[in-house]
């Protein structure tokens, strides 16, 4: 008897190999691989950044907010403003767990290794719902958690600082599963985690029972739909407006109670000036870039899509700023467009005896697709050379070395490079980075003001030498002076 040809017993091989990964091999080890080099590479690349001194106001804010609850104290950090409690932003109770892991950890490490881990856990969530809800074979399954583990907006969302929504990702997608799988118990436990990472989630929260109304979940459609809806519009429209004047708060970071009625009595009285708003040339891009990853599938699949639109819709139309507003908006939308995208892999496959047979084809162009974006547009693309991040260099290690010159009892403003070293401690303000200091500004309620020159616009040393004449008078004396790395340390004793 002959020995069969190398074509057919390759075939045969790979058809025993995609036996075991159908069986209990592949999803064993296909989401646990991808999720643990997600969440390596997404914390190492945090990481990086906070030592080459890369990360910015939201992440250093945050840091002092669990630093403050981890010592007892009120978290009123003063980065957001004074008297500002921490939950007056968004009502983010998820900070307060975050506080016990401050006490063993650096805040500002373990706030970017949380988050990494948090979005890299996505994957399980995501896997499941593909696997054991839309019945997708394990190509198909693997497809959609790769274009998730390089989706640029996902990157983006976990290298920008750290933002709480972004801890919601994993539970939006394990609520989509569970809810699915009618197991109720883990369901009710996402909503919490959802509603206790951000006030507004609610409102996606809410729309996803009408979802679960349509699946013929009654109960828990009509709970779904109660409990995100008065948990949001109560703490936005009701709890907040009485606890705060919105006055610090209502600037750089936006009272978003008085955000959301202002978009609802702006919808009523001028439709046309929302709409112009909605659909500006960034807000397109945003929608583009979010949804070309999985090339589009989400669009075939509205009914799972729509309960983001509303939430979604009002993020777009409120002018936040450019790191906490992609937050805000990616964290929700990211979700909900791989939630839709699976549902629709699911409707474009061919049905077979137990699985769901999605044209090999289709899903190479989804990780094609998913690829292609990620080298072009990705913060942790090939391009912009990840592996370089996080080397300090000269000034960097100045800085360091007068924030830890620096007692930590003392109030101190800081250019936006040096906050992160120094965000525990009670009392830090940020240097106004858009213009030159000001000695009736910037030296006014502090003991010590650090400047590095490189955050700053071009300064003359006719400029910088006047500065230094006015804080001497003002009771300040030089304490560091390095004119070759640009870092100026001022204290008053």
């Amino acid at each position: 008897m002959s020995e069969l040809p190398y074509q057919r017993r390759l075939e045969r091989r790979l058809v025993r190999f995609q036996a075991r990964l159908e069986a209990r091999l592949g999803d064993r080890w296909i989401p646990l691989i991808i999720a643990a080099i997600l969440a390596w590479v997404l914390a190492v690349t945090g990481l990086n950044r906070i030592s080459g001194l890369e990360s910015g106001r939201d992440l250093a804010g945050y840091s002092q907010a669990v630093w403050l609850l981890g010592e007892g104290r009120i978290p009123e950090a003063s980065l957001f403003g004074d008297g500002v409690h921490v939950l007056e932003l968004h009502w983010s109770f998820i900070l307060y767990p975050l506080a016990a892991l401050a006490l063993v950890f650096p805040a500002a490490e373990m706030l970017v290794i949380v988050q990494a881990i948090a979005l890299a856990i996505g994957v399980f969530p995501l896997w499941r719902l593909a696997r054991r809800v839309a019945n997708l074979r394990v190509g198909a399954a693997t497809a959609m958690v790769v274009a998730y583990a390089l989706h640029p907006g996902l990157h983006r969302l976990a290298v920008n600082d750290f933002h709480p929504e972004a801890l919601a990702v994993p539970a939006f997608l394990g609520l989509f599963y569970f809810g699915a799988a009618k197991r109720w118990i883990p369901y009710w436990l996402c909503v919490a985690i959802v509603l206790a990472c951000r006030a507004d989630l609610g409102l996606a929260v809410a729309m996803w029972g009408f979802v679960l109304l349509g699946d013929g979940e009654r109960r828990g459609g009509l709970w779904t739909l109660g409990v995100g809806s008065m948990w949001a519009l109560g703490l936005l429209l009701v709890v907040q407006p009485l606890v705060t004047e919105a006055a610090v708060f209502g600037g750089q970071y936006g009272a978003y109670g008085d955000s959301l009625g202002e978009v609802l009595v702006n919808g009523a009285t001028n439709p046309l000036q929302l709409l112009r708003d909605l659909t500006t040339a960034n807000n397109v891009d945003f929608i583009v870039g979010l949804l070309a990853p999985v090339i589009f599938l989400s669009l075939l699949s509205w009914r799972h899509l729509l309960p983001a639109l509303p939430l979604g819709a009002i993020y777009l139309i409120t002018d936040a700023n450019d790191s906490g507003g992609f937050a805000e908006r990616s964290a929700l939308l990211i979700a909900f467009v791989f939630v839709a995208a699976v549902w629709a892999l699911s409707r474009l496959g061919d049905i077979g005896v137990d699985r769901i047979f999605v044209d090999v084809r289709l899903l190479a162009t989804v990780v094609a697709a998913a690829t292609l974006l990620f080298i072009s547009s990705s913060p942790l693309s090939p391009y912009e050379e990840p592996w370089n991040q996080g080397e300090p260099d000269a000034t960097d290690l100045a800085i360091v070395e007068a924030a830890d010159a620096l007692d930590p009892e003392i109030a101190i403003r800081a250019s936006p490079s040096a906050l992160t070293p120094l965000s525990e401690r009670f009392w830090l303000y940020a240097l106004d980075a858009s213009r030159p200091p000001t000695p009736a500004v910037d030296l006014v309620n502090t003991r010590a003001l650090l400047i590095a020159d490189r955050d700053l616009p071009d300064v003359t040393e006719e400029d910088r030498q006047a500065f230094i004449d006015v804080a001497t008078n003002f009771g300040f004396e030089v304490r560091i002076d390095d004119r070759v790395n640009g870092v100026t340390l001022f204290v008053r004793p």
